[in-house]
């Protein structure tokens, strides 16, 4: 659980309210670029983060537990996962937690996506974490039901929503916002951008979709399901 001055001097601090640029990793546009790492890194640093959740793993998940932290990640494949844990060592290995799950169709309000269900003991590790890391699924519009469960289960942490630079996820990430004012919000344009997110208040969030969001919700879950298909038959 942060302290809440330190969460409060983190985002009126120059390290989130610096004026970056978009960037992209040189050997996989996918994965996240060396600075988005440091901003994580730094960001952990300044909140006196000990435990993280990652929706996702990869680069974040070795460069977090190189500097100590102790990383539970969620992953919807094997395959991935296994990509992940065969670059760490032992010792990071000791402070690393992985869970292999599916993703099922889930609502989020009135339209479907393709995301995580949430069960006892993932929210238990979502709970108990300081940070929450939000870089998948895969297919960036699913990460909008993904935001909505990490902000449900919380209890006082940071979140932060990677590729925002997507309009999407932007458009997204905005309205929410604006929906909740008792949820603190800001937007960093370091690499893919993130939104950063953090809230204590027991008020309902609110979704808050218009009848036009519902719409290309079902159109991008129709999308959705030919990318996966496509990523199934790769």
């Amino acid at each position: 659980m942060l302290n809440s001055n330190k969460v409060k001097a983190y985002f009126d601090s120059p390290l989130v309210k610096n004026d970056y640029s978009y960037s992209d990793h040189t050997e996989a546009m996918a994965a996240l670029p060396d600075a988005s790492i440091n901003f994580l890194i730094e960001s952990c640093k300044n909140l006196g983060v000990q435990r993280i959740f990652e929706f996702g793993s990869g680069r974040s998940t070795k460069a977090l537990l190189q500097h100590g932290f102790k990383v539970t990640s969620l992953e919807d494949s094997v395959y991935w996962m296994n990509q992940t844990l065969n670059t760490l060592d032992e010792k990071e290995k000791v402070n690393h937690t992985a869970i292999v799950q599916p993703l099922k169709v889930r609502f989020l309000g009135l339209f479907p996506v393709l995301d995580w269900s949430i069960s006892q003991g993932i929210a238990k590790y979502i709970g108990e974490s300081d940070l929450i890391l939000v870089d998948s699924p895969y297919y960036t519009p699913f990460r909008e039901s993904t935001l909505w469960s990490a902000l449900k289960h919380i209890n006082r942490a940071i979140i932060i929503l990677d590729d925002t630079r997507i309009p999407t996820l932007q458009r997204f990430c905005t309205r929410l916002s604006f929906s909740n004012t008792s949820v603190v919000h800001a937007r960093v344009s370091v690499g893919h951008s993130f939104d950063i997110f953090y809230h204590e208040s027991t008020n309902n969030l609110v979704l808050n979709h218009s009848w036009m969001d519902t719409l290309k919700g079902w159109g991008r879950f129709i999308q959705g399901q030919r990318f996966y298909n496509k990523l199934d038959k790769a």
